[in-house]
């Protein structure tokens, strides 16, 4: 399990990644298989939810200003949303 979700976190940081760098509907398209394989591969809506959070700690660690950081919260939001 501690693999699957190791595994998981890396394409949904990825994904996540691509998203806010185009935010397009492909990047939606991409969250939502991706929520469709941690619940095929047995990970839970909490664990999902952690991987995110990590994630965007990660990516809003490195953003400029607040104004940044709000637009990637929203837009990260977004994509958790079409992930569950």
């Amino acid at each position: 399990m501690a693999a699957q979700r190791m595994l998981f976190a890396r394409r949904y940081r990825a994904a996540l990644l691509d998203y806010l760098l185009g935010s397009d509907e492909a990047g939606l398209v991409r969250a939502y298989e991706l929520g469709r394989a941690a619940m095929r591969e047995g990970l839970g809506l909490l664990e999902i939810v952690r991987v995110h959070q990590g994630a965007t700690r990660t990516i809003v660690g490195s953003a400029r200003d607040v104004d940044s950081v709000l637009k990637t919260l929203d837009a990260a939001g977004e994509f958790l949303m079409e992930t569950v």
